[in-house]
Order: C-alpha cells, then structure tokens, then sequence
C-alpha cells in the first residue's frame, strides 16, 4: 500500500514538474528578462489571465506538437514517393468520377422520357412524349451492323400486316406500335401474339407510342408519323436502315445481294447516295394474287402480259415514275435516277448516321424524309435484280383531306427553304461550283435566283 502511494506520488510529482517547465517557458516567452542601467519600478504591470489560463497554455502545447507531426508526415510522403509521382499538366488531367465507378449512371438517366423526347423530337407535343417507350420489346437477336433494319409505323389495326411482313422478311425491323390510351387490352393480346411468334420475337424491336386518341381515325398531331420514323431510326440496331410502308413485302434476298456486292455498296452508302427498292402494286382492277412473284422474270411476265402488277412511285401513275420501269427490266447492274421531282418516295436503302433525318413538320410525308438528301448531292440508285410488292391498302390514308391540303401547301414552302438553305450550306463548304451542286442547280435554279440573289454563288 505504501508503495503505491509512493507510485503516485511520483506520477502527480512528475506531470507538476512538466507544467512547472511549461510554465517557465510561457513566462520567459511573455515576460523576458531584460537589463537596464534605469531603476525598476516595483511594481509591475499584471499580465492578461488568459495567458496565465493553464488550459489555454496546455491548447498551444498541443497544437503545435500537432503541426509539428503533420509536417512531419508530409516531408517523409514527399521524400520517399518523390520521383515516382511526376507533376501531371493541366492538359493533361483526367477527372475522377465521385461516384461509383462500377455503376452504370449518366445524367440522362435522371431525365424524364418526356423531357429527353422533346428536345430529340422538338415537333411533337411533350405531353404525348412522356409515354413512349423504346424498346418496349427488344428482339432477341442482335443484327449485325452490315445488315439492314427495315423502319416500319404500325397500329393494332395493321399489327396483322407487320406479322406478315415479318415472316416474310425474317431480318431485322425496328418498329413504332402507335395506340391509344384506351387500348390497354389489345396491347396484351399483341404482346401474346409477339411473344409466342419466332419472327417477330427474334427479329422486331418494338416501341411503344401511346396518345389519347391514337392514331386510327386520323394521323395523330401530337406524334406525327415522321417522328416516328426518326424514332424507330434512332434506336435501329444495324448501320443501314430502310423506311417502308407496313403493307409491303420484301420479295427477294436482299441481304445476300448485299453482301455480294458489299465493298461497292458499302461505299455508295457511306457517302450519303441511296439504294432504291423497286416497288411494285397492284392496280385497281387486279385481283389479289394468291402468292408474290419471286423473281424478275416472274414479275415481268405479270407487269408485261398479265398486267396485274404496275412499278409504283407514290403519286405517279403505275410505271410512270422516276424509277423508270423500261431501265429496270433491261438493266443487269446499278442505275442512277436521272428525272427526280420532289415527290418522289421510293423505298430506299440509307446509312442510319449519314443521312439528314426526315422533317417533322409533316404528319405523313416520305418525300419530305428524302428532299434534303438528294439536294444535298446525293443520289439514288436502283437495285437492278431486287423488289418489293405492296398489298392493296383498303384502311385508306390516316390523313384527313384537311390535312392534305395543309401538308400540300407546307411541302411547297419547305421545298423553296431546303432549296435557299442547302445551296448556301454548299457555297458555305466550297461545294457550290463541283458536281455536289448539280442536283440543287437543277432543281432551285429559278428559287435560287429569287430567294439568294448575291448570297450563293457570286454577287450578280
């Protein structure tokens, strides 16, 4: 017991001794001794009693024991990873992520489907846009980019004709099903039907548009069909694409016929021409052939003999078109379209990047997708041993004749301001004298004098 007193005695013997220094340091550092040959007064002037605090004295103990340890360790860090850590340049700096870098995050992903819809497809209504859903069914098999994806618009009234065009076709499609807010039960029955069909699981990518009123009266304000088209663009899944009608069947290989002649077609692709698919339909008076002819000579026999079958361009009459059906049946390789017009629409084969997209302005105007492309100098080639046959459409047009009017009338504006707004885009890139121009030259020569006297080409 005696020893253990002792024991303390000493400990509290020892920390008094440590403050008594640390006291003698603060009072020699406050208080230094000074010699003077004048007499001292004394008494002296007290000091403050924050200094004379003993917790205040321990505090800058502390602290600067601290400092000194920090200090420390950064000196012996800089010393021993010198050299191997060099000073990295503004330039070359690379900021870190401050969020898990195994997580799969972007700032997309916080945004509202209406918000990022809007501004990828600033024609149609946001309201109408919250509701669409890319890759409401996704396919199964993934195309290769080689290959084609055919761009197809359907409904529940036409969700028989896609069936069909997928079997048929058995590729790739990237397809728009448009309903309305009220048709949630033919929604489960097309949703059986894609799931228990192989072509249309394997091969169709599905994406969901949904509207109050749909789109089976009349062609929807809210969503036109050209931002659907752009839609099911988007999300294709090749680096061709190919825009048709839903009632239209691919008669031949196309796939094979690309890859025979992949390096020359590839390269039309790439620079912005185009493939037309002759198309082919039934005139009024036929009847409805029990099976679609499968190679040209069959087809001809039917155009030629039967007169069952006519070249169909849109607005033209049967075989009067641009596609030019007396070329077509002679030609063995590829030919350019020489009598262009602005309402031309054939179905056509494009690059997915390269080509400008169609104009949303229009409810439903495939001539509008292909304007812009070919005044921008580029040019269609026909496809001299492949077609496509389209079905009688008995459902009509969903454009109400309203509507065709309107449309009719904003065509012809928007022909003039394509026409003003690529030439100075050619002049701009030094393009408005070589042979990119002459489509532009042909077609808006007369526009061109009116609308960009002195701001294309050289001042008059």
């Amino acid at each position: 017991m005696d020893a253990s007193l002792k024991k303390g005695k000493g400990e509290k013997n020892f920390g008094g001794n440590v403050m008594h220094q640390v006291n003698g340091l603060f009072d020699k550092f406050l208080s230094p001794q000074q010699t003077s040959v004048l007499p001292v007064q004394a008494t002296q002037k007290p000091s403050s009693s924050l200094l004379q605090s003993r917790w205040f004295r321990l505090s800058v103990v502390f602290y600067i024991v601290f400092c000194i340890l920090m200090a420390s360790a950064h000196f012996s860090a800089w010393i021993l990873f010198k050299g191997k850590q060099g000073f990295t340049s503004i330039d070359r700096l690379e900021l870190e992520r401050t969020y898990d870098a195994d997580a799969a995050y972007s700032l997309m992903s916080t945004m509202t489907p209406g918000l990022k819809f809007s501004k990828l497809f600033s024609k149609a209504q946001y309201d109408a846009l919250k509701y669409t859903q890319p890759f409401w069914q996704k396919a199964a098999q993934v195309p290769e980019p080689s290959q084609v994806t055919f761009i197809v618009t359907t409904t529940p009234k036409t969700w028989k004709d896609l069936t069909q065009f997928a079997k048929h076709w058995n590729g790739p499609v990237s397809a728009t099903l448009h309903i309305a807010s009220t048709q949630k039960q033919q929604l489960k029955t097309i949703l059986a039907e894609y799931q228990s069909t192989p072509e249309l699981f394997d091969h169709v990518d599905l994406h969901l548009v949904e509207t109050p009123q749909g789109i089976e009266k009349t062609a929807s304000i809210l969503i036109p069909l050209n931002v659907e088209r752009n839609l099911a663009r988007v999300f294709a899944r090749s680096n061709h694409v190919s825009d048709i009608p839903v009632h239209t069947l691919i008669a031949t290989n196309i796939q094979q016929t690309l890859l025979k002649h992949a390096a020359e077609y590839t390269e039309l692709l790439r620079r912005g021409d185009m493939l037309v698919i002759p198309t082919f339909a039934y005139n009024e008076h036929a009847h409805i052939a029990a099976r679609v002819p499968q190679t040209k000579k069959e087809l001809v026999g039917l155009v030629e003999n039967e007169k069952v079958l006519g070249l169909y361009d849109g607005r033209f009459a049967l075989n009067g078109g641009p596609t030019d059906f007396e070329a077509w049946k002679i030609a063995d390789d590829l030919y350019k379209v020489t009598q262009y017009t602005m309402e031309y629409e054939p179905i056509v084969i494009q690059s997915k990047t390269v080509q400008p997209w169609c104009s949303e302005r229009f409810m439903d105007k495939r001539s509008a997708c292909l304007l812009s492309s070919y005044l921008a100098g580029n040019d269609f080639y026909v496809l001299p041993n492949d077609f496509a046959v389209q079905k009688p459409n008995n459902q009509g047009t969903a454009v109400s004749d309203l509507d065709s009017v309107i449309e009719k009338r904003l065509y012809a504006k928007f022909y003039w301001e394509q026409c003003v707004y690529h030439g100075r885009q050619l002049d701009a890139l030094g393009l408005w004298n070589s042979l990119k121009s002459n489509h532009i030259r042909q077609q808006c020569s007369r526009i061109i004098q009116n609308w960009g006297r002195g701001l294309i080409g050289k001042p008059e």
